[in-house]
């Protein structure tokens, strides 16, 4: 079970890291490329590029989300956890994993609706792009589903060394 999270976790960890980097190319080439436009030629200067800027700087920061966890970088109190016992800092720690899971599973559920509120009216946005906002608004469960199914992951991983410690020790 263990090895299974851990190649799922590792191909997560390779697809995230690709679609950020692509994004974070794409809104470097694209502000770039507007400076260039704006000093040389502002008649070409499309309405869109700031915008599609937001937009892929907003996806890139939902995926980096899942890393985050994943690489256990996520926010924690490592001062106080620090100051209890061993047994105690793991018992804490599946509290934090089973908290972060929980806290990503009612921001995935208010993003979901957030993106039906977008598809039920029809938004777009203001620019010549009439970008569906729902799209954008999809970054949210996106970014908070990966990161629940990270925390529950790590949930797995941390239960199973819990469990091999203890069978070792006995």
């Amino acid at each position: 079970m263990v090895n299974f999270v851990s190649r799922v976790s590792s191909v997560l960890g390779c697809a995230e890291k690709f679609l950020i980097g692509i994004m974070a190319v794409l809104a470097i080439i694209l502000i770039v490329g507007e400076t260039v436009l704006r000093y040389l030629a502002p008649a070409y200067l499309p309405d869109w590029g700031a915008e599609v800027t937001v937009y892929l700087v907003g996806w890139a920061t939902m995926l980096s989300l899942p890393s985050l966890v994943a690489q256990d970088n996520h926010v924690r109190a490592d001062l106080v956890v620090d100051q209890f016992s061993r047994r105690m800092r793991k018992i804490l720690e599946i509290v934090v994993l089973l908290v972060g899971a929980g806290f990503c599973a009612v921001i995935f559920v208010a993003g979901i609706q957030m993106v039906q509120f977008g598809l039920r009216f029809g938004e777009i946005s203001d620019s010549s792009l009439r970008f569906p906002m729902w799209i954008f608004y999809l970054a949210v469960p996106f970014g908070y589903g990966f990161s629940m199914l990270r925390y529950v992951m790590l949930l797995i991983k941390r239960l199973t060394e819990s469990r091999a410690s203890s069978v070792s020790a006995d």
